[in-house]
This record gives C-alpha cells, sequence and structure tokens, in this order.
C-alpha cells in the first residue's frame, strides 16, 4: 500500500511540474536530467538543486544495484527450480546475460532517450507474461509449501491475469 502511495505522490508531482511547461524534453539522457532537475530546481526554488541532483543520482544509483542484483539471484534461483539444474555458475550466468544487455542497450541507445525508453518499455511488455507464468508455477509447485499456495479462486484469477498479461502484451506490439 505505501508503494501504491508513493508511486501515485511521484506520478503527480511529475505531472504538475511537467504537465503544461511548454518544454519539449530532450532525447539526450543528459540534458534530459538537466532539463528535469532545473523544472523541479525552478518549481521549488534554488536551494533544491543540490537536493534535487542528490535525490535524482541515488534513485538511479540504488535502482541499478538492487536490479543488478536481485535480477539475476531470482533468475538463479527460478531457472534451477524450473529446470532441476543446480550449478555454481547459475548466478554468474544471469548476471553475465543482464550486464551484457544493459551495456548493449546503452550502448546502442545511450544518446536517444526517448527511444530507450521506448525499448524499455516493450522489453518490460514482453517479460511481464514470462515472469508471470515462471511466478505462478512456482508457487504452485511442490516447492511452495502446502498452505502457502494459491487456493482455487487465486488460480483461476492467475490466469485471467497472466492471459491479460499475453493479451496486452500481443496489443502493444500490433499498435506500435
Amino acid at each position: 500500500m505505501a508503494t501504491l502511495i508513493i508511486g501515485l505522490g511521484f506520478m503527480a508531482l511529475g505531472a504538475l511540474v511537467m504537465f503544461q511547461s511548454g518544454l519539449s524534453f530532450s532525447e539526450k539522457a543528459a540534458e534530459f536530467s538537466n532539463q528535469l532537475i532545473s523544472m523541479y530546481t525552478k518549481s521549488l526554488g534554488n536551494w533544491s538543486y543540490l537536493i534535487i541532483g542528490i535525490a535524482a543520482f541515488t534513485t538511479m544509483f540504488s535502482t541499478t544495484l538492487t536490479t543488478l542484483d536481485a535480477s539475476p539471484r531470482t533468475m538463479a534461483r527460478s531457472s534451477e527450480l524450473l529446470f532441476g539444474h543446480f550449478s555454481k555458475h547459475n548466478y554468474l550466468l544471469w548476471i553475465g546475460i543482464l550486464i551484457l544487455g544493459t551495456v548493449s542497450i546503452f550502448f546502442f541507445l545511450g544518446s536517444e532517450m526517448g527511444l530507450l525508453i521506448k525499448v524499455a518499455t516493450i522489453i518490460s511488455f514482453l517479460t511481464a507474461p514470462f515472469y508471470a507464468i515462471i511466478n505462478y508455477k512456482l508457487i504452485s509447485s511442490q516447492h511452495t509449501p502446502i498452505e502457502w499456495r494459491p487456493s482455487v479462486k487465486m488460480h483461476i484469477l492467475s490466469w485471467f491475469g497472466i492471459l491479460f498479461l499475453i493479451g496486452f502484451s500481443i496489443w502493444y506490439l500490433t499498435t506500435l
């Protein structure tokens, strides 16, 4: 619930600061960051420049660090449970895939902020059904204690959710 409230707060703050600002946002990452910090500084006052800059940096750094740690651990453990193949190199494989993918994306799209956001959005839409399916498979398997497994109603809701994600991904791809 707290995440929802914080998310709505950030969305409202962004809408209040950016909506009808008259600015055309840059496609270049560095310029976009400067525009963003300048907009908040203009709204809040010059005293907030350093605070906004530090907040933006720490947000991006902590998100990157969390993703770089959590995603490979999650994918390594999930693939071990799903495929029954345990390897001490599984984590290294997944962190290598994540680093290689991230560096490739930034290398090819680093100067195109708009295209980078589009690619990230597409990847998110396309991977969401995959994550939902493997999550459902794991939570419904013998790896989850019986008392923690979903009820029949939750199974039905889960399948509707997975079908929605698949359908939304297909719709998204067909309307690009």
